[in-house]
């Protein structure tokens, strides 16, 4: 049933440590990338900014290597507990094969990003001595809510997995279920489908997000996961925001409801991650549990 994570997690970034800034994929606005590190200094965590966060993308081989090569270091920096990625964007997928395993699983860290940094978090996940969390990008973070700010800051610091619960989630489709957290982006994770880096969703919790993707767009990847079976044997799902898509949040809830119900299995929306100012941190891998009657999701470690 599923994949098995690890359950051992690096050293915590408390205040006063460093935490490294990397862009893997787009590269991040001076101005933005400027305000969310005086956020995090304002946390009290060291910053360092890797050379690559606000240089232009040119196409190619070299570039993706040289993205990979970056992540590398700012990981494997003996001084830094967490790598907190610029921005989404683009990008992240093409870096994947020219990640070596064996750098990464060379020191304990923490990874967080979200968006096109699905795929690397979907990634870092699987690699013993890290963790990943589906959270708040650098050039995010001056949008924020206060909140969800703090929620990213108790999650670096944080030893071990710990209890978290969401409430008043509306329930699309009844039921209870129980198992690893897995998810992100939708379109992100569509694009894994049929490479060695797609996860086995197979008794998963599965929780959703996507931003400017119309509504007959967002039919077309949950029914694209459906042909290639990959949504086979989830346990449950749970959906986040789905911003910009041009149409009412009651419409956009129907359609996920109806394309989603024939699964069989408990669904439940308004999660507050993705794309706006309640972008809450969920660290991937971690056992949670959907509860149904009482609209909730609760991570029990």
């Amino acid at each position: 049933m599923g994949e098995a994570f690890p359950s051992r997690w690096p050293h915590p970034a408390t205040p006063g440590g460093v935490v490294a800034v990397a862009a893997p994929a787009s590269p991040v606005e001076p101005e933005l990338l400027q305000a969310g590190v005086a956020l995090l200094e304002a946390a009290g965590f060291r910053v360092k900014v890797g050379e690559e966060v606000t240089a232009p993308r040119p196409w190619g081989q070299a570039e993706d290597v040289y993205r990979a090569r970056a992540l590398e270091r700012a990981w494997c920096d003996p001084e830094v507990s967490a790598v907190i990625c610029a921005r989404g964007g683009y990008g992240s997928f093409k870096i994947l094969r020219y990640l070596r395993t064996q750098v990464l699983t060379s020191r304990p860290c923490r990874l967080v990003g979200f968006s096109d940094l699905t795929a690397l978090l979907l990634f870092a996940a699987r690699l013993p001595g890290a963790a990943a969390f589906h959270g708040p990008t650098v050039a995010q973070l001056p949008g924020l809510s206060p909140a969800a700010r703090q929620d990213l800051f108790r999650w670096l610091a944080a030893p071990a997995p710990e209890p978290r619960r969401f409430d008043g989630l509306t329930v699309l489709c009844p039921g209870t279920a129980a198992g690893p957290l897995l998810g992100g982006n939708l379109t992100t994770l569509c694009h894994l489908v049929g490479t060695p880096y797609m996860p086995c969703l197979r008794g998963a919790i599965l929780f959703l997000e996507d931003h400017n993707e119309a509504l007959y767009r967002l039919d077309r990847l949950l029914s694209h996961l459906w042909l290639a079976k990959a949504l086979e044997g989830v346990a449950g799902l749970v959906l986040g925001a789905f911003t910009a898509t041009g149409a009412e949040p009651g419409e956009v809830r129907e359609m996920l409801a109806q394309t989603l119900a024939p699964l069989g299995v408990p669904v439940l929306a308004g999660l507050p991650v993705g794309h706006q100012g309640d972008n809450f941190t969920l660290p991937l891998g971690v056992r949670a549990v959907v509860d149904g009657a009482g609209g909730t999701l609760s991570l029990t470690p």
